[in-house]
């Protein structure tokens, strides 16, 4: 019971293509373009462990099982791409994850989207409390307010704080080098060079 309680979410991930994607994140020795793409496959198949998962993406190479792809003609931003997303899905239950969390833990997104359940609109801030990784609606409109100081912007549009944990990995996206710390997914530590 518990289990389709959670896969009655669907959640609707944007990813850049590689090569637009993460564009900070250089590391010496390290391919940023693999290392987009793997942190983007890593997110996608944590969140498809606990939901149903609909990616919208301009990149032919962003595929997973028990996915579904959106495919943009040509990248168009992330308000469009959460537009076009969220158009192909029913109006209840439904959320926005952003694709770069590498150490996701399905069990951490399975926390959020049943606590989701408990109000209209509610939202997940990251490690620094700037951006937003996670929004949810349990019926009707999910405005989104991403890009810079997305948190803030979230809270002024009516989305509720989730209680997730502080150490939850659903708070942990990566912008820059120092935030690929801790547990990561297995593309992501085979990118860089470790053992996952």
């Amino acid at each position: 019971m518990r289990d389709r309680r959670r896969r009655d979410w669907t959640v609707v991930i944007p990813v850049k293509p590689a090569e637009l994607g993460k564009s900070r994140l250089e590391i010496p020795g390290v391919d940023r373009v693999a290392l987009a793409r793997a942190i983007a496959l890593d997110t996608i198949e944590a969140a498809a462990q606990v939901a149903r998962v609909v990616v919208v993406t301009s990149d032919p190479t962003i595929d997973a099982p028990g996915i579904e792809v959106v495919v943009e003609p040509a990248p168009r931003g992330i308000a469009t791409a959460v537009a076009d997303g969220l158009a192909t899905i029913p109006r209840d239950r439904r959320a926005v994850l952003l694709g770069d969390l590498p150490g996701l833990q399905p069990e951490d997104l399975a926390q959020a989207l049943e606590l989701a359940r408990e109000t209209r609109l509610g939202a997940v801030p990251d490690e620094e409390r700037h951006g937003t990784t996670l929004i949810t609606a349990r019926e009707g409109d999910l405005p989104e307010a991403f890009g810079p100081d997305s948190w803030r912007r979230h809270l002024a549009a009516g989305f509720l704080e989730l209680p997730v944990p502080s150490w939850s990995t659903l708070r942990r996206d990566v912008d820059r080098a120092d935030h690929l710390v801790g547990a990561l997914g297995p593309r992501t530590s085979a990118v860089l060079g470790r053992v996952s």
